[in-house]
């Protein structure tokens, strides 16, 4: 009777499998965790780098007979990973009224600009700013001698008042402008 000898596989060959095997298993994870990072890593940062305010307002736009009116400017560029969607203004902590005609509030919306190309967002209530574009936002601010004041308070030249840029991602962005 012959008897069968078995044979294992030689250590060298399954040190090598072995290694093989670490070594895919480990890219494996590398591609997922760089996944992971990637998805994390997008960020939206507004810098608002042009901020001021001049008096009077463009023909377009109605001011109270009585009223000193001012026009807010403010410009910036989105430098984060991320595109950036601004939602909301606040002056003084008061919501800016996004209209684009006058209304019984003491703001006036002129027009906000994303310098990406042509895109243009006027007459809408956000405004989409790209990764590495500009952005430029008018805003209409009127004393209130003749119409309603934001929370009581009508305003006045050398008043210092605070504007807040919020986006879609829940982040303020805030600029004081001294009205003239």
């Amino acid at each position: 009777m012959t008897t069968r000898q078995r044979r294992a596989v030689s250590p060298v060959i399954a040190t090598v499998i072995l290694i093989a095997v670490a070594v895919a298993l480990g890219i494996a994870v590398a591609f997922w965790a760089s996944g992971l990072t990637s998805s994390f890593s997008k960020y939206e940062k507004l810098g608002v780098n042009t901020q001021y305010a001049v008096s009077g307002v463009p023909s377009t736009v109605s001011c109270g007979a009585n009223d000193v009116c001012w026009t807010v400017n403010l410009g910036g560029q989105n430098t984060g990973s991320s595109d950036a969607t601004i939602t909301q203004i606040q002056i003084n902590g008061v919501p800016y009224s996004l209209t684009n005609s006058t209304s019984p509030s003491t703001l006036t919306w002129i027009s906000w600009r994303s310098f990406s190309g042509s895109t243009t967002n006027e007459g809408t209530n956000t405004l989409s700013v790209p990764s590495g574009y500009s952005f430029s936002i008018a805003l209409v601010l009127d004393s209130g001698s003749s119409s309603p004041s934001i929370n009581g308070k009508n305003f006045a030249s050398g008043q210092t008042i605070q504007v807040t840029i919020i986006t879609a991602a829940g982040n303020n962005y805030p600029a004081s402008i001294v009205l003239p």
